[in-house]
């Protein structure tokens, strides 16, 4: 029965749905071994899954376990997902930010996958903090706190989970359905009624191009709004690694101070405040962006956000003091500079480089079951655009568990690029997707006046 479906697939051929509702019951229990779905995946990857195909698939995914019924919270349930990046801390910023004007975050997140970072070893390496959490833990702590922040449950889409990890491991993951099914099924899943997509663009992420980037946008605004889920999606740049830091704790210092407001405007804070006020728009707090975001920025500055950060953590595991001095908390064994090699201007940090260098560094994973060092991360001094001399500090480099670093330091100080003349920024948005179709982005500011 598996082998036609793998020939069929082979040579461009759909399944039906009973055939795929098969498949993924079968697989889900074990009936089906990991070889033979591995050989369906590569067909599917050379071949394509047509658009039918594809709901099918979300469909029978969320099928395979429950669903959360949030119908007791009140308010409008509001996620966000990115599809992945290096120093990509925005749903640790936003998420605080959005829940303490009233907006109910329900997330569940990811590990880090190949280079990219992931939000849940981000949140572990608060001294505390736990992430997984039953269904019932799930609800009550959203309904206490206003948000909860907590990775997928063995009962939540157990399809996905066995199915992600395989695609990892076989080099599938960039099938366009299968991506989208695998982030609505989770979404839908848990309850949500609206969700903000952060879909990334160029190395940094998995989807290099503009143009892979507005299909899966498309796909995944088009099926959510047909699953009763409000979606809006953008296309943001990933080129060169995200805010001031890369890394677990390191992000998370980022993140506390931004939700203090101790840190300067950049593109980091740019985005958040973006996807942040789409939230609070979504959740029915503000009637254009323009206002959510004067909310979002009034949340940071009367400290409202920072409060709900430490209420979320304390709610989930962490000491109600667990953010003073948290950078001696989480202090590495190791530090580290990096040096400009000669005079001129930073015109590029490679960040799929520093991605692979922290994953060699112990901050990610080459191996699903491999340790992460908490510690291990990279602090940026110096940014695209700015002018060095020889011997400039470009970044500092910190770790705790490797030996030699020798390696890893080398593949860092080698995504850094010197020119001898600036260059053009480029765009932090490209696009705007959303039920109302596709809309090009050539003022990032015209965003929040756009109706």
């Amino acid at each position: 029965m598996v082998i036609d479906w793998i020939q069929r697939k082979q040579h461009g051929g759909e399944l039906s749905h009973e055939e795929i509702r098969d498949l993924i019951k079968g697989f889900t229990g074990g009936d089906i071994p990991d070889y033979q779905m591995a050989a369906l995946l590569m067909a599917i990857y050379f071949q394509g899954l047509s658009a039918a195909e594809g709901k099918t698939f979300l469909q029978e995914m969320i099928a395979s376990g429950e669903r959360q019924n949030l119908s007791q919270i009140p308010g409008i349930k509001v996620d966000k997902h990115s599809t992945g990046g290096v120093g990509d801390k925005v749903s640790l910023v936003i998420a605080p930010v959005v829940s303490s004007l009233g907006v109910p975050i329900p997330m569940i997140s990811g590990r880090a996958l190949g280079h990219t970072g992931g939000t849940l070893d981000k949140l572990e390496s608060i001294p505390g903090f736990r992430t997984k959490l039953s269904g019932g833990e799930f609800r009550r702590i959203l309904g206490d706190v206003g948000c909860v922040l907590a990775g997928q449950s063995d009962s939540l889409v157990p399809a996905d989970r066995k199915l992600y990890a395989l695609r990892d491991v076989t080099s599938t993951v960039k099938i366009p359905e299968l991506i989208a099914a695998s982030i609505l099924s989770k979404k839908i899943a848990e309850g949500a009624q609206a969700l903000v997509l952060d879909v990334k663009i160029g190395e940094g992420g998995f989807l290099p191009y503009e143009k892979e980037a507005t299909e899966l946008a498309k796909l995944l605004v088009e099926w959510a709004e047909e699953n009763g889920l409000r979606a809006v999606a953008f296309g943001t740049d990933m080129e060169t690694p995200l805010g001031q830091a890369a890394g677990n704790a390191p992000e998370i210092i980022e993140t506390l101070s931004l939700l203090k407001g101790d840190a300067p405007e950049s593109p980091l804070s740019k985005l958040c405040e973006l996807q942040g006020a789409m939230m609070i728009q979504l959740g029915g707090k503000a009637s254009n962006l323009t206002e959510a975001r004067e909310l979002y920025r009034e949340a940071i500055s009367s400290g409202k956000a920072f409060e709900q950060m430490r209420k979320i953590a304390h709610a989930q595991g962490c000491a109600p003091d667990v953010f003073e001095d948290f950078e001696q908390k989480v202090q590495p064994q190791n530090r580290t500079t990096l040096k400009a090699n000669r005079s001129g201007y930073l015109s590029r940090i490679h960040a799929q480089q520093i991605g692979w260098g922290l994953v060699d560094l112990g901050a990610g994973r080459k191996q699903a079951k491999d340790p992460v060092d908490s510690t291990a991360g990279i602090y940026f001094l110096i940014h695209e655009g700015d002018e060095v001399k020889t011997g400039d500090t470009l970044a500092e480099v910190v770790w705790s568990n490797l030996p030699d670093a020798t390696e890893p330091l080398t593949r860092l100080g080698e995504a850094f690029v010197i020119s001898d003349a600036p260059v053009s920024p480029r765009s932090l948005v490209s696009f705007k997707q959303d039920r109302d179709g596709f809309s090009k982005v050539n003022d990032f500011e015209q965003l929040f006046t756009d109706k």
